[in-house]
């Protein structure tokens, strides 16, 4: 049957070029709309590299009129890290809280950023930059980040500590195949170009990491506090986990309500508590990344309906207009099952012989990098993948466009159908 298809379709090829060359044009637009919302979806499911579900980022802040601007870090430490480190023991206290952390640097969602250079010990030809995270030991606890390799299964508070002038360090997949070629790379040790005097050791390698959903993954650095940190009046940013089964819509507003009517040490107050799901919801419309991606869903989409309709009305014309063949193939004792699978089959062969320019096409638009990589990488199986799917979405139209018309007229008494034609 396919072969007498193939002659049909090849002795109506000149009827057939016009809708041939559509199916190729509409395959392409097609083929790029998908891979656009590919290349979002993709990025948007791909782990974050880290859990942030029932965390939540408390603010807290010092009154301006308890504030004194301190020199001497003897006085800081006393007058202000003291106090900052027994309101953070009040937050572990909290009933349902599991576990708390503070960090400096690049935040999840959100404004903070700091970048540095690292190079390997002894070659300042390769220098990285990465986004470094200062954090405490419960950082990785509560955020549960998962490692690669470590030293340790679970990290210690005294990992945490920095050996003969060399700090602990975790870095990313990313920074450490970019400075070694390999994710195996514990023990190895690497300096900050900029400030030379800092050197680091590998304690653990964690998953890949990102700021957001939408992100790519980045070279990352987690490192304990620098010794500056301890001569400064600044706040980090506080994070704690609460129990899955204390979470609810109203622990926000508890929390604050009871630690600020509790702690009196100053000069702190809490200022704000938000879940991380909000500052993602804060990040994103910041960012215009929610304005961003819904156009961008809406433009698609609106392209894949009309791409849908033209389609649709291409071949229920087609269809429509070979009434009367249809009309001989019943009289001449075709059943209604078999005239339907052969139009059917018609069309999807049309589809297939467009698919093999259209995809040689896409192919060439990958290759010389005109794909939307702002969300994903153009890799192969991207192409392999959003082809496979243009070709399904096509499929479905080409056979809803033929099957509604010809069951249509299939319906109609053959000799009908003759004297309309």
């Amino acid at each position: 049957m396919i072969k007498n298809i193939l002659t049909q379709i090849w002795n109506q090829r000149r009827t057939n070029s016009w809708l041939f060359a559509e199916l190729v044009i509409v395959f392409v637009l097609l083929w790029f709309c998908v891979d656009v919302l590919y290349g979002l979806a993709f990025a948007r499911l791909h782990p974050k590299g880290y859990d942030q579900e029932n965390v939540y980022k408390i603010t807290v802040k010092s009154r301006d009129d308890q504030f004194v601007k301190m020199q001497n870090a003897d006085s800081i430490s006393l007058f202000w890290w003291k106090p900052l480190t027994e309101v953070i023991k009040n937050f572990k206290q909290y009933p349902g809280v599991e576990s708390v952390c503070t960090s400096f640097g690049t935040d999840a969602y959100s404004n903070s950023t700091m970048f540095q250079g690292y190079h390997v010990d002894g070659d300042t030809t390769n220098i990285l930059g990465a986004n470094i995270r200062y954090v405490d030991a419960e950082y990785i606890k509560t955020f549960r980040i998962p490692m690669l390799h470590s030293i340790h299964k679970n990290l210690k508070d005294e990992d945490w500590n920095a050996i003969n002038n060399v700090n602990p360090a975790i870095v990313s997949a990313e920074l450490a195949d970019s400075l070694w070629g390999t994710t195996n790379v514990l023990g190895k040790k690497f300096s900050d170009y900029y400030s030379p005097n800092l050197h680091y050791k590998v304690i653990a390698v964690s998953a890949p990491q990102k700021n957001s959903d939408y992100n790519r993954y980045e070279p990352y650095i987690m490192t304990p506090y620098p010794e500056i940190a301890n001569k400064s009046q600044a706040i980090p940013s506080i994070y704690i986990r609460v129990k899955a089964d204390a979470d609810n819509n109203e622990f926000a507003n508890s929390f604050i309500k009871t630690m600020s009517a509790k702690i009196h040490i100053a000069p702190f107050y809490i200022f704000d508590i938000q879940s991380m799901k909000y500052c993602k919801q804060l990040d994103d419309a910041r960012q215009g990344v929610t304005q961003e991606v819904n156009n961008t869903i809406l433009m698609m989409s609106f392209f894949v309906f009309n791409v849908f309709l033209g389609l649709l009305g291409t071949f229920w014309f087609r269809t429509n207009s070979r009434r009367g063949e249809i009309a001989i193939r019943m009289a001449m004792g075709s059943s209604r099952k078999q005239i339907a699978v052969h139009f059917l089959t018609e069309g999807v062969l049309l589809l297939t012989i467009a698919f093999l320019p259209a995809a040689i096409i896409a192919l060439n638009i990958w290759n010389a990098d005109l794909t939307v990589t702002m969300h994903a990488d153009a890799t192969v199986l991207r192409l392999i993948m959003t082809l496979i799917i243009t070709f399904i979405l096509m499929s479905f139209i080409t056979l809803i466009g033929i099957w509604i018309p010809s069951n249509k007229a299939m319906h109609i008494l053959p000799a009908e159908a003759l004297h309309e034609e």
